[in-house]
């Protein structure tokens, strides 16, 4: 198996099976022979030890074996790498690990930290990473797409995991939404279409947690409207009108509700069987 395969199943493996993935890919690391690779390794290696494990240091421990490739591409590699570990330390508790680093790196350790905390259930410490991470450089978001896509990530992956959490306080819900606003903002630098319509469905469900349906029902238009605009797949339809429904429902909207539920239904005949299982949630709220 080539290293890039088995890196491609080590992400297909790493959620049912993150020790064994762990294991995998500590075996591993001494394959990679290009800054590609090494990059690769840090990016699955930091996910796996960081918001599947909580093991920090055995992470960095791992991060710290990758060789240095001399290649033109050396910079992007040890960037990767340079984040990777900072975000490993800073979430196992080290705050001076940000002290040397650029407002750049700041900024994507500062997200991706929020990312790998809120996995592991520290909300609140999820929370003052993420916010930091806003007011550290949002705006180098502009000028450095991957400080963006680490923006958009880490507010989308902190926004859904609050959503779920049965006892959100006050403080939890304001983070919430402010999470999937900055999804929302950063997957327009980081993304395209597809990613900035998941943000606006992110978005309304969030709004439809914290009780403010008329702002739900906007997003969920807008995430329609961007379905309508880039012929989307029955998948992306469905949550479309799926949310759009309940954001009606919510606003006292009954007839609306039922028609965009018709055609979440309808939406839904479309998907793929191998697909389906990503909408049921949705689908028994639709009832």
């Amino acid at each position: 198996m080539t290293l890039e395969s088995l890196i491609e199943a080590a992400w297909n493996d790493h959620a049912e099976d993150p020790e064994g993935v762990a294991t995998r890919l500590a075996a591993a690391v001494p394959r990679a022979s290009s800054s590609e690779d090494v990059a690769a390794l840090a990016r699955i290696i930091a996910h796996v030890f960081g918001e599947h494990l909580g093991r920090w240091d055995d992470g960095v421990a791992l991060l710290r074996t990758l060789p240095s490739v001399e290649s033109g591409d050396t910079t992007d590699a040890a960037r990767t790498v340079t984040r990777a570990v900072a975000m490993l330390r800073w979430a196992g508790g080290d705050r001076t690990v940000l002290e040397p680093l650029s407002r750049e790196d700041r900024t994507a350790v500062l997200a991706s930290a929020a990312s790998a905390l809120v996995a592991r259930q520290a909300f609140k410490r999820a929370l003052g990473a993420y916010a930091e991470a806003l007011e550290t450089g949002a705006r180098a978001a502009e000028a450095d797409t991957s400080v963006a896509r680490a923006l958009a990530v880490g507010g989308n992956n902190l926004a859904a995991a609050l959503e779920e959490k049965p006892d959100r306080d006050e403080d939890e819900t304001y983070g919430m939404v402010m999470a999937a606003e900055g999804g929302l903002r950063f997957w327009k630098l980081a993304g395209g279409w597809l990613e900035e319509e998941r943000a606006h469905y992110r978005l309304a469900r969030a709004l439809l947690a914290a009780r403010r349906p008329s702002e739900a029902l906007h997003h969920a238009k807008l995430c329609a409207e961007v379905c309508a605009n880039n012929h989307a797949p029955a998948f992306e339809q469905f949550f479309a009108h799926a949310v759009s429904s309940l954001a009606q429902r919510a606003a006292g909207n009954d007839d609306a509700a039922r028609e965009a539920r018709r055609a979440a239904l309808e939406a839904y005949d479309g998907i793929a069987a191998d697909e389906r299982a990503w909408c049921q949630s949705d689908l028994r709220e639709l009832g």
